[in-house]
């Protein structure tokens, strides 16, 4: 009897044992979301497709509410360690807080709301005053000119110059260093993902204005504008960097820099929303870049030192007897700043000639020696420079 019963549970155990290697597979669920991780070769690149996204109509009130809703951040680079974080919610309440960015402390924060105000618009046009009415004094209401700069590296950059007469809000960011002035501008800025349409200027001149340097330095945002420089005697209802340039894209684009003259172009310190002149070889490569204001300072210079030249050389030739005969049969004289080296020595050329409507015809050639005085005559049978 008990080896009966021995030989049944071994019976049992072999019956058991095969179907457990006869269990089916699991099927899992083909509705169930697999990530397949594609192969890619060293050679192609990882293409991340943009968010495609543009700003609202800004010449509606509507257009700015939407424009302005958002987390905004100011850094002011090279004048003060605080940031600025400000949060304008889709009723226009408002949250700005400051910040150390050195020691990660809240320095100072507030809250309130927007309120539209027209300064030189209709009430039907969109508002270009947007005024802070804080809960804290002295900032129970601080008025600043809204203006939407560009569109660089997927985010949307905007200034707001203080039109009060009083404190501003962002007085804070002089605190750290002793300044007792009103901030004019501050630029703010919000990460949107808004893609840029424009394209690189190639072998070309222009003014741009920078918003930023690309990794590692070696590539700046720019985006071009024509630039319009105002008189000094001139007075406008908006600040001058309102209306200093014109542009209608508002969109930056990034610019390669000429590697071998990376630390002349990029020596100095570049501000946001400086304009500057810029010049690019046949890859849209800036080639030469200064700013605005110095390049048109030192053109000024020049002119008023040519000028000065000019005189000095009409004073000396009053002598040249054989130069007042032609001139008083009816030559012009012409002067360029041109300047040829005789012996060792600069001198400025001057040509008498014929003047017609489209072109002067140089007849006789002339250098002066603003040194010495003495002037030449340019002999060009025997290509020499003969005194006279």
């Amino acid at each position: 009897m008990k080896k009966s019963m021995k030989l049944l549970l071994v019976l049992i155990a072999i019956v058991l044992l095969a179907g457990c290697n006869n269990s089916k597979p699991e099927v899992k669920d083909n509705n169930t979301a697999t990530t397949v991780l594609p192969v890619v070769k060293d050679s192609e690149p990882i293409i991340v497709e943009e968010r495609s996204k543009s700003p609202p109509n800004l010449e509606t009130e509507q257009g700015v509410r939407e424009y302005l809703v958002g987390e905004w951040v100011c850094e002011m680079e090279y004048m003060s360690n605080i940031v600025a974080n400000m949060t304008i919610h889709e009723n226009l309440d408002v949250e700005l807080s400051f910040y150390d960015s050195f020691t990660n402390k809240l320095v100072a924060d507030y809250e309130g709301d927007i309120v539209f105000r027209r300064m030189y618009r209709d009430e039907e046009d969109a508002p270009d005053i947007i005024s802070l009415e804080l809960n804290k004094e002295p900032y129970i209401e601080c008025d600043y000119y809204f203006f939407h700069r560009t569109i660089y590296d997927g985010k949307r950059a905007m200034s707001l110059f203080f039109a009060g007469l009083e404190n501003s809000a962002f007085d804070i960011f002089t605190g750290d260093n002793g300044l007792e002035y009103t901030m004019g501008e501050v630029v703010f800025e919000q990460v949107t993902g808004e893609v840029t349409k424009a394209k690189l200027r190639k072998n070309d001149k222009f003014y741009a204005v920078f918003w930023g340097h690309g990794v590692h330095y070696e590539s700046i945002w720019m985006d071009d504008v024509e630039w319009t420089p105002r008189e000094e005697h001139y007075n406008p209802n908006y600040p001058v960097p309102m209306i200093v340039h014109e542009n209608e894209e508002k969109e930056s684009v990034l610019y390669n820099v000429d590697q071998d003259n990376k630390f002349d172009i990029l020596g100095d310190d570049m501000f946001k929303g400086e304009i500057y002149y810029v010049e690019t070889d046949e890859k849209g490569i800036i080639v030469e870049l200064i700013s605005a204001s110095r390049k048109m300072f030192l053109e000024e210079s020049s002119e008023e030192y040519l000028s000065e030249i000019e005189e000095m050389i009409y004073f000396i030739i009053e002598d040249i007897d054989e130069i007042q005969e032609n001139l008083a049969d009816g030559m012009s004289i012409l002067f360029t700043g041109e300047t040829t080296t005789i012996d060792g020595e600069e001198c400025f050329e001057v040509a008498l000639g014929t003047d017609h409507d489209e072109v002067f015809v140089r007849e006789i050639h002339y250098a002066v020696n603003i040194s010495t005085e003495q002037v030449y005559e340019y002999n060009v049978l025997n290509d020499v420079w003969e005194e006279k």
